[in-house]
């Protein structure tokens, strides 16, 4: 199988947060969960599609979040708490990278931890970044991989949908990557990458 892209999911893939912010930060701050519920679910969409901005939102609605500070320092306070990187797989991920395959990321991010990622947990490791909040469309939504297409076949214009692989660890996400013709692949741990990228590693 000819590997010309990898891409890595997030969330799930290179980090292992055990639980969603939103439960921690509830718990941890005796408040009830419900109105995060619903702050994710009806609201949660605008922000990694680019629509609207958190730090606003955060500022906007200080009844929900009851936080002492200001928009910057809960940003801060939540970014590091997710901050719970897959070391053994980064690894992997640079060593693909010395060697020359192309790796990226594909995650489902607002702007700000978009940011965190790009030059805090990621700094300098993948050649280049396909984000949500930036392309306009969630993952669950064929048009973010078409988008990923297109980009990456102008930037190497010989290169098939087939020819890249990506990483998720939701099975719906893969298969509407699968329905832009990508080699989308289920995570299931690091074996699996390493027997899919097979001709790329020692």
């Amino acid at each position: 199988m000819k590997v010309s892209a990898v891409l890595f999911d997030a969330d799930g893939v290179l980090t292992l947060p055990e639980e969603a912010f939103s439960v921690v930060y509830a718990r941890s701050h005796g408040l009830e969960n419900e109105p995060f519920e619903h702050f994710f679910r009806n609201e949660w969409r605008d922000f990694v599609t680019g629509k609207r901005d958190l730090k606003e939102a955060i500022a906007n609605n200080p009844e929900l979040w009851q936080w002492d500070g200001d928009a910057d320092s809960l940003l801060n306070y939540w970014f590091k708490s997710e901050d719970i990187r897959n070391d053994t797989l980064i690894t992997l991920v640079r060593e693909l990278g010395e060697k020359g395959l192309a790796c990226y990321l594909a995650t489902e991010q607002e702007k700000y931890r978009a940011a965190y990622m790009k030059e805090v947990m990621f700094k300098g490791l993948f050649r280049d970044h396909f984000v949500t909040c930036e392309i306009g469309f969630k993952k669950s939504e064929p048009a973010f991989y078409e988008e990923i297409v297109r980009r990456l076949q102008a930037e190497q214009p010989n290169i098939s949908p087939g020819e890249i692989v990506f990483f998720d660890d939701s099975q719906d996400k893969v298969d509407t990557a699968h329905s832009a013709g990508i080699n989308a692949q289920l995570y299931t741990g690091i074996d699996h990458v390493k027997e899919v990228l097979s001709d790329w590693v020692d």
